[in-house]
């Protein structure tokens, strides 16, 4: 029985520096490229905010090198500015799907709407914390219309918080990357830090549940493998 219990504990703890090494890929082309949007931003706006239009100018080669180099399957990429970087047009310069589209302007406009995209779970978290942040999973209804992970990093402008940079992962693509790796042992459920399912391949859990209680897992014949550096964890069967 110990054996076993060894034996599952290892595959766990593979499977959780995986999901690490998949994020820290994820981040990685988000944290080279900040220092570079920083300095071009201070540049652009040292006498008062752009439009959306030269925002898109702006970003528009920094998007599509981190779409075209990454390893890792992303679906978008772009920068979502602060009102004090865009006063005029679409804050989010983003591009996304094979044919790296331009989110359309007309998505989202002046006024309410831009305030609503300031609300959003992946802009508003790294706005108070001023780190990093992954968001989901969620319906993107904004994007991409399909369950999505959002990987984003603060910038700062002259020592002011002036947006993010964000990266999309679709679950589905996450699940090709991640499900061969653990099918080892079935029934091994990734969760966000709120307890809502990633990935699964538990047949009576899927993807968006809630699991109210992620220590109560371990009543239920599951131990918790947790990342130190992500806000995941891989519930999995005890063993013998």
């Amino acid at each position: 029985m110990g054996d076993t219990v060894a034996t599952t504990l290892l595959a766990a703890e593979r499977a959780i520096r995986n999901v690490d090494d998949f994020f820290a890929g994820v981040f990685a082309p988000l944290t080279e490229w900040r220092p570079v949007l920083e300095a071009q931003l201070e540049a652009e706006t040292a006498s008062g905010p752009i439009t959306g239009q030269r925002l898109v100018e702006l970003v528009s080669a920094g998007s599509h090198r981190i779409l075209d180099t990454t390893e890792r399957p992303l679906y978008g990429a772009g920068y979502c500015a602060s009102s004090g970087i865009v006063s005029e047009g679409n804050p989010l310069a983003w591009w996304q799907g094979p044919e790296r589209s331009l989110l359309a302007s007309s998505t989202f406009g002046p006024g309410q709407a831009a305030i609503d995209l300031f609300r959003l779970e992946w802009y508003r978290v790294p706005e108070t914390t001023g780190e990093r942040h992954v968001a989901g999973p969620f319906v993107d209804y904004l994007c991409s219309n399909e369950i999505t992970i959002t990987s984003t990093l603060p910038i700062f402008v002259r020592g002011e918080f002036a947006g993010v940079v964000c990266a999309d992962v679709l679950v589905a693509d996450l699940e090709e990357r991640l499900l061969p790796q653990t099918e080892e042992w079935a029934g091994a459920v990734l969760v966000n830090v709120n307890g809502r399912v990633v990935v699964s391949s538990d047949p009576d859990l899927a993807t968006g549940d809630r699991i109210a209680d992620l220590d109560a897992l371990a009543s239920d014949g599951r131990r918790l493998a947790r990342s130190t550096e992500f806000p995941f964890a891989i519930a999995f069967p005890a063993g013998e």
